[in-house]
């Protein structure tokens, strides 16, 4: 919840020429971009690839003329059809990969008047199991393409910290290919101008110019811990429920937690299993609140009963059953500590709690499904 899926879009519609770099240069890059949610085996990334460098040829006519054999085997290909399944041999597979890099090479060379090379963007990189083997792909891929002197191609994935270990477990060397960029959360200041920024969107487009109070903005980057998806939905509620052209504190209080709401809405799309089904004793959540103030970093047991004020045989039953409904993590290394699984999840309990505190109980939602 970072912004890894947005990232990956501005670098597509950078590196296709769609908007000019900072310093007004411009790329014309044949973007490949695409999911691996679905991929199961070597032969999956191959297919996945291959269709939507397809597409991305076909879209652009001088290229597609310029392609040559690349296009002509890529539109006849049936790595899309029957001819190559789960089922070939390896020497199959094999073909169907050195088709892959062929086309590769003969769009970069017979393009190379119109285009400055090939991106691919490969999203979601950390969901196919380890089984898949990216880590082997890209090594061969990137291999294969360097001892044919094709040096106009760029791979970047995007994933959670976990890619890093899959990518190694399938080839040990793969992950000395990239530069690593780990996306944190944003500071309060950039919270504020990502509001302010889409006020003035909302203005350009409207016309309505919307006003907000400093109170509102910091307001809005405290509840959101700098996730962009919570600013995005406490900024949004916030925008609906303002009246007089002027978002202030009770407009981001209110629209957080009316029905509906930015909580609602958050809850629903990511945490409500977690913190409402899983946990039916209000002792539970309370354990869980309390770990909320140490994001995702680990808490002990003893830290969870003095700052909980719960009785010691609670805390114990409370961190069993959500460990048990994998609400928590245990650390198998150092006894007696926990975290929970996300910060953003941490994020959300403490938005949550610190709107209980100065909301009254009149005005609460309901904020389970």
């Amino acid at each position: 919840g970072i912004g890894k899926s947005s990232l990956l879009f501005y670098d597509d519609v950078l590196a296709s020429g769609q908007i000019l770099c900072s310093d007004d240069s411009h790329f014309n890059f044949v973007v490949v971009s695409v999911e691996l949610k679905g991929s199961d085996d070597q032969f999956d990334i191959v297919k996945t690839i291959a269709r939507d460098l397809t597409r991305a040829i076909g879209e652009q006519k001088s290229v597609k003329e310029l392609a040559g054999k690349a296009w002509d085997f890529l539109s006849s290909w049936e790595v899309m059809g029957v001819k190559y399944n789960k089922t070939n041999s390896e020497a199959e597979w094999a073909e169907a990969f050195d088709g892959l890099i062929n086309s590769v090479v003969d769009l970069v060379n017979g393009a190379k008047s119109q285009i400055d090379g090939v991106l691919l963007l490969i999203d979601e990189a950390d969901k196919p199991n380890e089984q898949a083997n990216l880590g082997e792909f890209v090594k061969l891929f990137t291999e294969r393409l360097a001892k044919r002197r094709c040096d106009n191609v760029l791979v970047g994935l995007a994933g959670l910290p976990s890619l890093i270990g899959k990518l190694r477990a399938s080839h040990e060397s793969s992950p000395r290919i990239f530069d690593v960029m780990s996306l944190l959360p944003l500071e309060p200041e950039e919270c504020m101008d990502v509001v302010r920024r889409g006020l003035e969107v909302s203005e350009e487009s409207s016309g309505t110019r919307t006003n907000i109070t400093e109170e509102a903005l910091e307001l809005i980057s405290t509840l959101s811990e700098g996730y962009p998806h919570f600013i995005q939905q406490f900024a949004f509620s916030a925008f609906e429920e303002d009246d007089d052209a002027t978002i202030d504190a009770k407009d981001v209080l209110n629209g957080a937690y009316r029905k509906s709401g930015a909580l609602w809405q958050l809850g629903s799309k990511y945490f409500n299993e977690m913190y409402f089904a899983s946990t039916s004793s209000d002792d539970y959540r309370k354990v869980l609140n309390t770990m909320a103030a140490y994001s995702d970093s680990w808490v002990f047991r003893s830290q969870i009963i003095e700052e909980s004020s719960l009785q010691e045989h609670t805390v114990n039953n409370a961190l069993k059953a959500l460990k048990d409904r994998n609400v928590i993590v245990y650390n198998e290394t150092q006894r007696g500590s926990y975290k929970l699984p996300t910060k953003s999840f941490a994020a959300w309990i403490n938005a949550l709690t610190s709107l209980e505190e100065r909301a009254g109980d009149d005005d609460e939602p309901e904020l389970s499904l």
